[in-house]
């Protein structure tokens, strides 16, 4: 796959609110022993896989049927700010590539999902079927350093991602839904879309 030269984004928790999905219907079929709200939920564990009372092996199976699920990620819903923000960005530095740990049988259902929204066409690269899961992360931060300079940096809200990426990896990582960051490598704490916009402005208008 050849890349015009750009940036890479996220997806789950920085385009689309994917997590909302999974805790209305874990909590309804798995419980809410805490009777947390899905933004109360979200602020505690940020993953599913953070929290102990839905790693049941009934609990992961049905995670994993629907993570493979093209229809699941037609109906998702967006980020606040996401669809106005991302064209934006785009006249700024060209969106060349959206980069997530779904895995590659989703693809369709992904497209299908952008499209509607109206994000900007772009190759989208999946994790690998046969990567686990939780091996996710630390493929996604192996693949932004490979694409790297073709892809300048990312916009994605992950730490997992962040910590994975090693020192040399000379990218900028736009750390999503953060206030701050403590990292060794380049990565700007961008609360909302709009504070990624005002980031990505500085970071390349610039130069």
């Amino acid at each position: 796959m050849i890349l015009k030269e750009g940036l890479a984004l996220d997806i789950d928790e920085t385009l689309s609110w994917t997590f909302g999905f999974w805790v209305e219907n874990l909590q309804k079929r798995f419980s809410n022993p805490e009777n947390l709200s899905v933004e109360e939920m979200f602020n505690k564990y940020k993953f599913t896989q953070n929290v102990p009372y839905w790693q049941s092996e009934e609990a992961l199976a049905w995670m994993e049927e629907h993570r493979n699920h093209n229809g699941l990620q037609k109906e998702l819903s967006l980020i606040e700010g996401s669809n106005i923000y991302v064209p934006k960005v785009n006249k700024i530095i060209p969106i060349s590539v959206y980069l997530t740990t779904r895995p590659d049988t989703v693809i369709k259902g992904t497209k299908h999902w952008l499209d509607k929204h109206g994000f900007p066409e772009a190759p989208i690269i999946c994790r690998p079927s046969l990567i686990p899961t939780e091996e996710g992360d630390a493929w996604k931060a192996e693949k932004l350093k490979e694409l790297y300079p073709t892809i300048k940096g990312i916009v994605d809200d992950n730490a997992r991602v962040l910590q994975s990426l090693e020192p040399d990896y000379k990218g900028v990582l736009f750390y999503f839904q953060h206030d701050t960051v403590d990292s060794v490598i380049h990565a700007i704490p961008c609360k909302t879309w709009e504070k990624v916009y005002e980031a990505v402005k500085k970071e390349f208008m610039q130069n």
